[in-house]
């Protein structure tokens, strides 16, 4: 499931710096994307906090100023060249300061482009955020269940073995939490992805 787009509802919420349950939320989305985003680069974990930082500041300088016009551009666009531009500038500057080559590690996917390992970390991210809303809302047992077979993918017997409960139970449990996640992860699209 693609995600292309930043909930207009929660974009625009920020836009009040008192309200501290959207920026809450929008910091839990948003910073560890940004931070995996500058390790996934390449750099290491003082870097990641000031590419962490630079943005949040931008964002909260620009976000007063936000509208939403689908004609001018997206969120997620606006914010993987802020933090992509950040992050190239600091490996720039090491580059500079540090000619050696192990300075350019690259935790997971070595060929992909920055574009590439952005959407990556944008879309587990979100992904994450959905989950853990989703456990909130049903039983422990019932999310368990569904960690057991479907993240960690163990056979239905064993996660029965495990939870003291029946094949049907584990199926249902499955079947619940993936459409609630798919629920959330529309929920989390809304549809406005603009540029502050």
């Amino acid at each position: 499931m693609p995600m292309q787009t930043t909930r207009a509802s929660l974009l625009l919420r920020i836009k009040d710096r008192r309200d501290h349950t959207a920026w809450e939320e929008f910091d839990h989305i948003y910073r560890p994307m940004l931070y995996r985003f500058a390790l996934m680069r390449g750099l290491d974990h003082a870097a990641a906090e000031d590419v962490v930082q630079h943005c949040m500041t931008a964002i909260g300088q620009h976000i007063e100023s936000f509208e939403y016009d689908p004609k001018k551009g997206r969120f997620k666009g606006w914010l993987r060249t802020l933090v992509n531009n950040r992050v190239r500038n600091l490996l720039r500057d090491r580059r500079e300061r540090n000619a050696e080559s192990q300075v350019f590690r690259v935790a997971e996917a070595k060929d992909a482009s920055p574009e590439e390992l952005f959407d990556q970390v944008w879309m587990d991210e979100h992904l994450k955020h959905a989950l853990r809303l989703v456990r909130s809302e049903v039983e422990e047992v019932t999310f368990r269940a569904f960690h057991l077979y479907v993240i960690e993918e163990r056979p239905v017997e064993d996660v029965c073995k495990e939870l003291g409960v029946n094949a049907n139970q584990v199926h249902k449990a499955k079947y619940r939490i993936t459409k609630r996640l798919a629920e959330r992860m529309a929920e989390l699209t809304d549809g406005a992805d603009e540029t502050p």
